[in-house]
Parts: C-alpha cells; structure tokens; sequence
C-alpha cells in the first residue's frame, strides 16, 4: 500500500491504496458523502473524470476496463447514485470487466433505522451484491485497510468481475489511528498436468476439432494462434472473444459457420468461455467431447460436464497444451469443410443490406487498432457476425445483459483509456439518448469519441418482435431531435450522412481532425432481420 500521512483519514488511506494498485482514472459524480474521499484522490496523480450520470459514470469505468483489462472505477453517492450505476455494474458482471465501485453511505448510526436521511435506501449492501461479484463496507477506520485489500485481492484473482466498497460518511472522515493488515492469499492458477494429458489425448485423436474463445482468453492471443494452427481447427467466438485471432486468419470464422460445422465436430476446446449457445441451443451428444478452460469452476459445470474440466488460468493452459502436443495429420479434409461453411455464411449475410454496407464502410475507415463499441441496434446486432475484427479487446459488445443505452458513453471510457486510438461508438436512435448529455462530458474533456446514430425512429428490433407477437406495436415510435444540431448545442460537431460512402468520409474526417467529439446521423429505413444468423437452432 502506498504511504499515507500520518494520523491519514479513510478518505486518504483509500486515495493510497488507488495509487498503491496503479488506478489512474476515477469516473465520478461528485456530491457530500464523497467529497472526503474524491479531496483525497485530487491530491494525488489519478485522473477524475466526471460525468453528467451516475449511470454513464459507470458505463465508462466499464468500457475502461473491458478494453484494457485493468481496473476501471467509478465513485458515487449512496441511494440513488448507486441505484443509478448499477445498470453499468451489472455490463461488468456479465461482460466480465474488473471494475470498482466506490460507494457512499448514509452516518453509521442511521444504518438499518429508516430516519430517512438523505440518500438512505434499504440495505445498499445487498443491491450491491447482486450486481458485482464481491461487495463489502468499511464499519471501522481501521478495516480501512482489510476491506480494500479484500476487493483488490478479488479483482486480480479469479474470474473478472466487478467489485463494490461502500464507506458511511462519518467513517470516510474519521482518523486511522491503527490500521489493520492484508495479505493476499496464495492462488494456484496453472493447470492440473493430468487433466492437461487427459485433453492432449483428446486433440490428437480428434478428427474435427474446433475452438471456441471468450473474453477469458483475451490475455494469449498469440498463443491461441499458434495453438489453433498446430491442431488445424478453426476459431470462432460470439462476443467477448472476437479479435483473439484476427478474423484475417485463415482458421477464424464467424459463429454461424461454427454453428454449420457444429453436428460434424468430435473434440471442441472452449477456453474462457460461457460457451451458452452451442450447449443450451445447437445440441450435445455423446459424440463430441469437449474440453473447457475457465478459471471460473462453476461456469465450466453450469450446463453439462465437460469430457475435461481445466480449472485455470487460460495462458497457463494454452502454453501446456502447446509444450505437450505431439505430431498431427494434416486434417485437409475438415479444413475444406471449414472454408465452406465460412463461404455460405459470407452468402447469407449478402442480403443483410444495407446493414453489411454500412459495417463495411465503417470498418473501412476505422483503423485497425480502432475500437469499435456497439449497442443494441439493427447495425450493431449484424456486427456481431459481419464486422471483422482484427486484434483482441478491440470489439466491446452489448453482453447478454442487453442493456439499451450503454455504448456511447462506455466508448468514452475506452477513449480515455486510449486516448491516441480512434474509437467509434455505434447506437440507434433510441440507445444513443439514453447517454447524450455526456456530450458534454465528452467536450468539457477533449474526448474525441466518433458516435455513428442510425436513426429510424423507432425502437425497430422491439417493433419487429411486436408485430410477429401481438400483430402490432406498441409505445416503439419516436419523436426524436434534429441529432446534428444536438450535437452542436454541446459544442460537438454534428454530421449528416446519407448512405455508407458518405458514412466513411465522415468517419474519416473525424478521425483525422480528432480535435472533439462529433455525433454523425445516419438517417435509414427498416432493415431486415439479423436474427436467424444469431439466433441458431438445435443441429445434435
């Protein structure tokens, strides 16, 4: 921990131990019962960042750690600064982000007695809880120090997942005369060697292997390459794994064509993965064996037994696998069978336009260490098969939570992170107004976000889904604003694009100028569904 002074605050205590874990941001919004501690972190060289909702903070600290895997955090009130940054808190969960937040709290004699003291909400802690993966409060000054070395302890170890400590208000200002102790328990995250044989066995004899990556093997991208080229399987990944081997790679390919080669594959390794869709949707059956890699136990169990449980660190287990593989047949026959199901799927997205068109054109302008945040649109939906991407971390996807509204600010986040790297965020017309007003944000601290808004007005994928239940829709039409002269009024700079080409001249020119945020309209029409390309039936 780093060095308080003496006779330190809580307040200045925690200030240390961020600087102590190499925080270098904290997201805020600012109010009484933080006050202490963001005092405390302003004296110091960590970066605040604040914003115009506490939700949105949230949202940024999570794009901050998804696309660098460090820690991103977020300080707010209690009651409903909290309540409001949960939404981002549960991303982190399921989008598996090491995130921290620093909560406020009502005086610790109010606790539990309902006085109605301002920002009191009925136990904090337990709404904390069931959004992070661990959550604690400091009841003493001097568990200061245990507490944080607990939450710390819990982001570096194990599964991502976001953390919370919350720190009533007479506590944060109070003294740390005798400050307790913390040391990290040892953990042991290299593979078991027999289990590591017992999967060897399993790849050599395989006639169609196929890999399957998730965010948990974003740390080994070349080793994962290297392993998929030495068992010539293809990879593919949903979401969280995209990029791990670039979808220039002979041996990528995108999930509907893993899903065509699904009923013929003998031996799949799922490494860092909830692997849901091809255990819940596309079948299992005693003829395929499948091997997982996590080091989370109870997702490698969550659905069904694996033929090899690998309870471990992802980059550990890759390198064991590398050292111990033998000679393999040059299995050219299944390679034919994998480059075929990749060229039907490239047909089938053909009719995906114009949303193909316009993922084309902007991937054509985003460079290729470019990030790319998408949101829960029609575009953003079709990415999901149809935008390649080339290095790992760089694709920051809506996550099974589903969330409507999260992309433009999370992109902020990953800007900040990245400040020499360009970062296009794509909403709809209904998700970008969830967080506009972080335009602001966004101008106030030279953040210069691309933010590509197709507009239809209207909540298209719920109407879509409407229609086909009830025969009609409801409450999905909307009345939005001129989004160019939005954008203006935050002093941004706001672009009108009608169709892809002029899509990538404008993405271009804000690349190049990257003097400020811009917001680029893109006025469109219905689409057609994306959905029997995600969406995938039952095939074993």
């Amino acid at each position: 921990m780093a060095h308080a002074p003496a006779a330190a605050t809580v307040a200045e205590h925690m200030a240390a131990q961020l600087v102590a874990e190499g925080v270098e941001v904290v997201f805020t919004v600012p109010g009484e019962q933080i006050d202490p501690l963001m005092g405390a972190i302003a004296r110091t060289d960590i970066r605040i960042v604040p914003a115009r909702h506490e939700q949105a903070a949230a949202f940024m600290a999570y794009g901050y750690a998804r696309s660098t895997g460090r820690i991103g955090v977020h300080a707010v009130i209690s009651g409903p600064g909290v309540l409001h940054s949960t939404a981002g808190l549960a991303l982190g969960y399921s989008g598996d982000a090491r995130m921290l937040c620093l909560a406020g709290q009502i005086p610790t004699k109010a606790l539990g007695r309902g006085f109605g003291v301002p920002h009191e909400i009925p136990d904090q802690l337990g709404v904390l809880k069931a959004v992070t993966g661990w959550a604690g409060r400091v009841e003493t000054p001097e568990s200061v120090t245990s507490v944080l070395g607990a939450a710390f302890h819990r982001l570096r170890t194990g599964r991502p997942r976001p953390v919370a400590v919350e720190v009533p208000a007479d506590v944060l200002s109070a003294p740390v005369t005798a400050p307790d102790t913390w040391t990290d328990p040892e953990s042991d995250r290299s593979p078991d060697p027999g289990a590591v044989e017992a999967a060897l066995q399993l790849l050599e004899s395989a006639r169609a292997p196929m890999v399957f990556v998730g965010s948990g093997a974003r740390g080994c991208p070349a080793e994962i390459t290297r392993l998929a080229e030495r068992l010539r399987a293809p990879v593919t990944s949903e979401l969280g794994g995209r990029g791990i081997v670039s979808d220039d790679h002979d041996l990528s390919i995108a999930y509907p064509a893993a899903h065509r080669l699904w009923p013929r594959a003998d031996v799949v390794l799922a490494i860092g993965t909830r692997f849901m869709r091809p255990q819940v949707e596309w079948g299992l059956d005693d003829r395929v064996k499948v091997i997982r890699v996590d080091l989370d136990a109870e997702e490698i169990e969550r659905v069904a037994p694996p033929e090899v449980a690998l309870v471990a660190d992802a980059a550990e287990t890759v390198r064991a696998l590398l050292d111990g593989l033998g000679d393999l047949d040059d299995r050219e026959a299944w390679l034919a069978e994998v480059k075929e199901a990749q060229r039907g799927v490239e047909a089938d997205l053909a009719r995906l336009v114009p949303q193909v068109d316009f993922l084309r054109a902007m991937r054509g302008a985003l460079p290729r260490d470019g990030f790319f945040v998408d949101e829960l649109t029609q575009v953003g939906y079709t990415a999901r098969v149809a935008f390649p991407v080339y290095r790992p971390s760089t694709y920051v996807p809506a996550t099974y939570q589903g969330g409507l509204g999260f992309g433009f600010a999370t992109a902020l986040g990953v800007q900040v992170a990245h400040p020499g790297r360009p970062v296009l965020s794509v909403s709809g017309d209904g998700g970008f107004l969830y967080t506009a007003t972080e335009l602001a944000t966004a101008v106030q601290h030279d953040i210069p976000v691309v933010a590509v808004v197709f507009n239809d007005n209207c909540y298209a994928n719920i109407a879509r889904s409407q229609r086909s239940l009830l025969g009609m829709t409801v409450a999905t039409d909307l009345h939005n604003p001129d989004f160019v002269a939005l954008a203006e009024s935050f002093g941004a700079r706001g672009v009108l694009a009608d169709g892809p080409g002029e899509l990538a001249a404008a993405i271009e020119d804000a690349f190049r100028r990257a003097d400020g945020p811009t917001v680029i309209e893109v006025p469109v029409g219905e689409m057609p569904s994306p959905w029997s390309l995600i969406r995938l039936p039952r095939v074993r």
